[in-house]
């Protein structure tokens, strides 16, 4: 039979035959190259992937964390979440940049050094001690798995090694810490005279043609903005549950049974244990061990006046709060026994059993058991269907991107509207701006397609397309003239303002004293006195102005005219300069001094990471980033 299709697989029939199986399984083969990803990546980084999942995570911290800093003042209106999110992308480069370069310089964090970071977070702590049910919860709150939070924590405690041996190894010269501090503690004796634009306007006219001209040559800034209304479809987790069915019994038997550590107490031991360092080749401390495991009495009578030994006991523990050597000894202990010199990563150890808690375990028909596990079955099935519909949104929005009726008849979505949205600001979701810019990108505004699903908050999907369009128009001219003339009278104003300050400078480099200007000028005098470069009494324009002129001489003073920040022409005058004293016995210089070498810290460390940045490949990818 083999032989027979051998024989007569040859010919045209068997050419096409091989094209067309070719063609079928070349389309199916390369499909899933076209099919879009759910977690694309936005970023690659000398061959590490950052995906847009991981993005959106740093960014919801970033933007939480700013929300705790500004508290009541916080204002998402002056946010811009995109310039928010590709800040923290750029940081997240710099961290894999870095990390690459600590792994490979052979930086390591050692599995004591990582747990004792996590014991000491207070977030995973009850009553100041750690809890690992608490560390557990938290994570699971945030969707974050142990593995994946203690490698990343890892990597951060490697990028700390590292900024701390440059931290320590920074250093500012005496002299270069003299100049600074002299420099940064200087006070100026200034005076300054303020010319009001205000005090000019009534004698400026503004004549019909400087209206027409103005207007002519500042159209821009007298128009409608273009704006746009939106039709969209909105996936979330809630959306995407929707009549999901309640949980069957064999669903909770199964979740109870691969969640039983979080409904029962784990075994608790209690106990005592020596630790000694190792130090060199550590054939001292193991020496030390050996002869501490051979000595008589409890565990604190035989660390006690041992060189090296350090005595500590252990309060109801569950393995997972000791490190590896020591738990594991600890639990295959007998209650009353001591165990044989245990080798760890930071020193050896003897470990001494006193009591054991056995393990709790609840029944599966607790009512509390029976809560939890409905609330553990109801998140999984939210987030499972979230996912699945997630990649069909992904899907459907290439697949039939010339209306939102099928992506909404086929996932059980509403179509909503807005009202007008403009490249700047909008109502509902044109206040996010990953919806404007998609808005009025060339595929959504000029093709007239679906656009790409835009990622809101970690659980919300957006697809949306224009259904009305207006361009920008330019007002006319009588609806603008008022707001027109207003505008030319205060330039006005201010250029003569600025000009009679001119005036009065030249009169000031001449000799004039500013006290004898006032009254020609009709500027106000303003005596600050001696003020550093922190007063802040002084408008911050006049005080930088104060520190820009070069140092008086004792007949002569410097002047600068500058505009304040509300607007006024300050002419000011500094006529003395008070150096500040250094001597190094000071305390205000001493804590300058480790300012500055922080300061020198902070460039060198951002200096290596812009070199480490210049050597590695970084590959953006624009398209993916919303």
């Amino acid at each position: 039979m083999l032989q027979r299709i051998r024989d007569n697989a040859s010919g045209p029939l068997a050419y096409v035959v091989v094209a067309v199986i070719t063609l079928v399984f070349g389309v199916w083969g390369i499909g899933s190259y076209f099919t879009p990803s759910s977690d694309p990546v936005v970023a690659n980084v000398g061959g590490t992937d950052i995906t847009r999942n991981q993005l959106q995570r740093a960014y919801d911290q970033r933007y939480q964390r700013l929300r705790q800093m500004m508290g009541d003042n916080f204002d998402p209106s002056v946010i811009s979440s995109e310039q928010l999110r590709r800040t923290v992308l750029q940081s997240m480069i710099n961290n894999e940049v870095l990390n690459q370069y600590a792994q490979e310089a052979g930086y390591r964090v050692t599995d004591a050094g990582l747990l004792a970071a996590i014991r000491g977070n207070p977030q995973f702590q009850s009553d100041g001690n750690f809890s690992a049910q608490r560390y557990r919860g938290l994570l699971a709150q945030a969707g974050i798995a142990p593995a994946q939070y203690e490698a990343s924590l890892r990597d951060d405690l490697k990028s700390r090694q590292l900024r701390g041996e440059i931290s320590q190894t920074a250093f500012a010269s005496p002299a270069e810490v003299d100049q600074a501090y002299r420099l940064a503690n200087q006070e100026r004796r200034m005076r300054y005279l303020a010319f009001d634009p205000v005090n000019y306007k009534d004698a400026v006219e503004v004549s019909d043609d400087e209206i027409q001209s103005y207007y002519d040559d500042n159209g821009d800034a007298f128009q409608t903005p273009e704006r746009v209304k939106l039709s969209y479809v909105s996936l979330d987790r809630a959306s995407a549950q929707g009549g999901a069915s309640a949980p069957d019994e064999q669903t909770l038997r199964d979740l109870f049974e691969q969640n039983k550590s979080q409904f029962g107490d784990a075994e608790q031991r209690g106990g005592a244990q020596i630790r000694v360092a190792i130090e060199g080749d550590g054939s001292a401390a193991r020496q030390t061990i050996q002869e501490l495991a051979q000595a008589e009495g409890d565990l604190e009578a035989r660390a006690e006046g041992v060189e090296g030994a350090e005595f500590s006991a252990i309060d109801s523990a569950q393995r997972a709060d000791l490190s590896d050597a020591v738990g594991d000894a600890l639990f295959e202990l007998e209650e009353g026994e001591t165990s044989s010199p245990v080798k760890a990563e930071d020193g050896w150890y003897l470990v001494a059993l006193s009591d054991v808690t056995p393990a709790t375990e609840p029944k599966f028909d607790d009512p509390d058991v029976q809560a939890q596990l409905k609330a553990i079955a109801s998140a999984q099935q939210a987030q499972q269907a979230f996912a699945d519909k997630t990649e069909r949104l992904e899907s459907l929005a290439y697949e039939a991107p010339n209306d939102l009726k099928t992506l909404a008849d086929e996932l059980d979505l509403e179509i909503q509207t807005t009202d007008w949205v403009t490249r700047e600001q909008g109502p509902g979701i044109g206040q996010y701006d990953a919806v404007r810019k998609a808005a009025f990108s060339d595929a959504v505004l000029m093709d007239e397609l679906n656009s790409t699903p835009i990622q809101l908050g970690a659980e919300r999907r957006v697809v949306l397309r224009v259904s009305e369009h207006e361009q920008a128009k330019r007002k006319p001219m009588e609806a603008v003239r008022d707001e027109i003339r207003t505008r030319v009278t205060e330039r006005k104003a201010s250029q003569q303002a600025r000009e009679a300050a001119q005036a009065a400078l030249d009169k000031a480099e001449s000799g004039t004293q500013l006290d004898e200007l006032t009254a020609d000028s009709g500027a106000a005098l303003e005596s600050p006195g001696f003020v550093r470069r922190t007063t802040r009494e002084v408008d911050a324009r006049v005080r930088e102005a104060a520190f820009n002129v070069p140092k008086p001489s004792a007949d002569k003073p410097r002047y600068q005219i500058t505009a304040t920040s509300d607007g006024q022409i300050a002419l000011v005058g500094v006529d003395d300069v008070r150096e500040a004293s250094s001597d190094e016995s000071e305390t205000p210089r001493r804590q300058f001094a480790r300012q500055q070498r922080d300061y020198i810290s902070q460039l060198e460390y951002a200096a290596l990471g812009d070199f480490l940045r210049s050597q590695v490949d970084v590959e953006i990818n624009e398209d993916r980033l919303n």
